[in-house]
């Protein structure tokens, strides 16, 4: 088996906060939400259970709870000004970006995510452990 084309490139990678990241179909798209990360972000909010559920909850057959997207795609815990109103404890799913297996799968993959995210390109090389750190996580 050939190593990951990630060993043989240098990626780079730095987070310009615009927030492209917090965006997808709402169809087929959401933000998982793993153990304990809904209870989190409720006491963050300071929000009941029940209030988080009905306001930014939705539960994906198969898979479990994640945050809703808007109809126009967007999380629904971005602020107005397109920020994460909860990014100190945002899901896993949000902390490990653009660390995904679906990104790292192949080299177009990189690419294609560089035109939905402007920071894939930018800043430091990213080290291998990095990225294979968040691949394994």
């Amino acid at each position: 088996m050939s190593e990951p084309f990630y060993y043989k490139t240098e990626l780079r990678f730095k987070c310009t906060g615009c927030g492209r990241c917090c965006f997808g179909n709402p169809r087929d798209h959401f933000i998982e939400l793993l153990e304990g990360e809904a209870e989190r972000i409720q006491q963050y909010l300071d929000i009941s259970p029940s209030q988080f559920k009905r306001r930014f909850q939705t539960e994906v057959k198969g898979v479990g709870a994640g945050v809703k997207l808007t109809r126009q795609g967007q999380c629904s815990l971005l602020n107005e000004k397109m920020q994460c109103s909860i990014y100190e404890v945002r899901p896993r799913q949000c902390q490990t970006y653009p660390y995904w297996s679906e990104i790292f799968y192949s080299e177009q993959a990189w690419h294609d995510e560089a035109k939905r995210c402007e920071g894939i390109g930018c800043g430091d090389v990213i080290p291998i452990e990095t990225i294979t750190n968040n691949l394994e996580n």
